[in-house]
């Protein structure tokens, strides 16, 4: 019956996130290079690589998600697991085109005109942009 239900729970993860693929749910990322916060004066650490946004210390490209609203994540921890937030300080000062907001889950997350920005796990290194129009919701930031 255990098995059973972990069978189940795993299948429901698969089902929300749009994969068909532990792997894909997983991702290949080890490197915690995702795990990037603001510069010293707390504005949005971004910048343009390659003729897409990218975080501004590991030059990761970033993603907007089409189902997201305004100042607003539809994507929960399942989804996370994937599409890793742009965590942003709770101090984090507007730049621009740039703000942070406030998610559900308390934690703050960077948004270019209000559109919450994203990394894609299986994004490994530098100039990686596996995750542009996946699923047909997920989008690269083109910068040119």
């Amino acid at each position: 019956m255990k098995n059973i239900m972990m069978l189940s729970a795993l299948t429901g993860v698969l089902a929300l996130t749009g994969c068909t693929t532990l792997k894909s749910v997983v991702g290949n990322d080890m490197s915690g290079t995702h795990e990037v916060q603001a510069t010293n004066n707390n504005t949005a650490p971004i910048a343009s690589k390659n003729g897409v946004l990218v975080d501004a210390t590991n030059h990761m490209t970033l993603y907007t998600y089409d189902k997201d609203s305004m100042n607003k994540s539809d994507c929960g921890a399942a989804c996370q697991v994937v599409w890793p937030i742009f965590q942003a300080p709770s101090n984090a000062k507007p730049s621009g085109q740039f703000a942070a907001f406030k998610r559900e889950d308390g934690k703050y997350q960077w948004a270019m005109n209000g559109k919450p920005l994203y990394f894609y796990a299986n994004d490994t290194k530098m100039g990686d942009k596996d995750g542009d129009d996946k699923f047909d919701v997920w989008h690269v930031i083109p910068t040119k």
